[in-house]
């Protein structure tokens, strides 16, 4: 079996196969810091209740203007 390439585009393809799976591998790393960042994760969750406690509140006043429909 020869090593000669096929084509002469196919290096190019390589290039672009390797630049792509670098830059994939280099999102999946920044991923992965800023889902451990503590900072990150403390404001998520402060911001979840926060926007439960608006729920909880806005469910409170359709609540009571159904019961005054009543």
């Amino acid at each position: 079996m020869s090593t000669a390439t096929l084509s002469p585009a196919s290096g190019v393809l390589a290039a672009i196969a390797v630049n792509g799976g670098l830059k994939v591998a280099e999102w999946g790393l920044r991923r992965a810091a800023r889902r451990s960042d503590p900072d990150r994760v403390r404001r998520r969750i402060e911001a979840r209740k926060l926007a439960e406690a608006a729920l909880a509140e806005r469910d409170a006043m359709i609540r009571s203007s159904v019961a005054q429909l009543f």
